[in-house]
């Protein structure tokens, strides 16, 4: 049954999803000029074929239209994500690069709504309907387990419980005292199975090639849970080091290219958006009320600590009076943390912090590369100093870019605080925001910033 879905199901998903890139192209042209027709006017009959191919290519290198078993809903979602925004980036490249400026931007939008509102529901649907299949007892893959008694117990209940992942633990044998490779034998020869899971293979020794030879030359797939693995959970991801199969006890998603690739094509066009429409007029407006409210310059340019514990110079919107005798220090990455009803704080930087503007910025860090959206929010140098002796773990928030807003600033961690117990809060949301990063989350963070500031919501814990 397994073979029989990758050979019909896999391809039609494949194919439903291009249909509803040509409905989506059909429909959205029709209600444009309000003429359902197949024969488009150009510059449309070769932005019709574009988009099909690009749609075409980019489905097929993230495998969107996949439903892989073992993995929940977001994990789908987030692949339809990831696709959706290279798709968009890919056609709005080619009007750029072929200077198709008379394709209508009312048909732009429509297309863009309609296709991915169509897509979204499809794929919702699709996995649901997918589970509840496989709830039923179809299309699945026989499983036999060897192991210790207790975690071959374990793993049967989560089959049995679990049903919509597509695992059906058919049998389980117990290697402790007992012949394991004689016991795979005849269950083998007794039943068809699809892959052997070993649980426990510490305790088979030198056992363990000959019994996944014994597996293997049956056609089983094998799959290994060290204890090692087990012990980090979803933590743990397989690497390799000159060839040797080595084990990574942290997740990190954005040590992949393609995920960077993604992250920083999204924090481009996302900061020249901002840039070009928002931060040129904000500036002169909260620019001028800065430079007559106060001495001193608009940017605030201060050192703080970024990626691999690297310095750069970070820039906000001067939010406190200038003190000649401590600029220095400030600037250089050594100044002293504001407090609740710091008197340095001029009433123009209230708001701008209360609103999180003061960052705004910041997206010029982000152009060079320096900062990203989102991730970790970086720390003077004398915080860094600091902190990073008495919590746990700091030091790996550093192993992305820092962000203009995170994970932690979004659940109330913001501003700075000498509170150690309230910082481990905040590195626990950073090390978590490393460990699970997606674009979809990335979008998520800057919605509820955006929102946060319209509702002046930003207050720290």
């Amino acid at each position: 049954m397994y073979n029989k879905y990758r050979k019909i199901l896999l391809p039609s998903f494949y194919l439903l999803d291009i249909l509803i890139i040509l409905m989506s192209f059909w429909v959205s042209y029709g209600f444009r000029f309000s003429q359902l027709t197949l024969n488009f006017r150009e510059p449309y009959n070769a932005f019709f074929f574009t988009t099909v191919i690009i749609w075409a290519i980019l489905s097929l290198a993230f495998q969107a239209y996949r439903e892989k078993r073992g993995r929940n809903f977001s994990w789908h979602l987030n692949r339809l994500f990831i696709t959706e925004f290279s798709f968009l980036l890919g056609f709005f490249a080619y009007l750029v690069l072929t200077k198709n400026y008379d394709i209508s931007r009312a048909f732009l939008g429509i297309f863009v709504g309609l296709q991915f509102t169509a897509l979204l529901i499809t794929h919702m649907l699709r996995h649901y309907l997918m589970v509840k299949y496989r709830s039923t007892g179809h299309n699945y893959k026989n499983v036999i387990v060897l192991g210790e008694p207790a975690e071959n117990q374990h793993m049967v209940k989560w089959s049995k419980d679990n049903p919509q992942y597509g695992y059906r633990i058919a049998d389980s044998i117990n290697c402790y005292h007992n012949d394991c490779t004689g016991a795979l034998v005849n269950a083998i020869n007794m039943e068809e199975f699809d892959e052997l899971l070993i649980l426990s293979p510490e305790i088979l020794g030198h056992e363990l090639d000959e019994i996944v030879d014994v597996a293997e030359d049956k056609g089983l797939r094998v799959m290994v849970a060290p204890n090692y693995v087990k012990t980090f959970g979803n933590r743990a991801t397989i690497d390799q080091m000159n060839g040797t199969p080595v084990i990574r006890v942290r997740r990190e998603p954005l040590r992949k290219a393609s995920s960077r690739a993604i992250k920083r094509a999204f924090d481009l066009l996302f900061s020249t958006l901002v840039l070009v429409f928002i931060y040129w007029w904000i500036y002169l407006i909260v620019g001028a009320i800065i430079k007559l409210t106060s001495k001193g310059p608009v940017i605030f340019k201060q050192n703080r600590i970024g990626r691999e514990s690297k310095e750069f110079e970070c820039f906000k919107f001067r939010t406190m009076r200038q003190d000649d005798a401590t600029q220095k220090n400030a600037e250089k990455g050594y100044g002293k943390i504001t407090s609740k009803n710091d008197t340095r704080v001029t009433w123009i930087g209230k708001i701008l912090r209360k609103t999180n503007l003061d960052e705004l910025p910041q997206f010029l860090n982000v152009l060079l590369g320096d900062m990203s959206i989102c991730g970790p929010r970086p720390h003077m140098l004398a915080e860094d100093l600091v902190i990073r002796e008495k919590i746990s773990k700091y030091r790996l928030r550093q192993f992305v870019n820092p962000g203009i807003t995170g994970w932690a600033q979004v659940n109330g961690f913001r501003g700075g605080t000498t509170d150690m117990e309230k910082m481990q809060d905040r590195i626990n949301y950073d090390i978590y925001y490393i460990e699970h990063w997606t674009l979809l989350m990335d979008i998520k963070i800057v919605f509820l910033t955006f929102w946060q500031m319209v509702t002046f919501k930003t207050g720290a814990h």
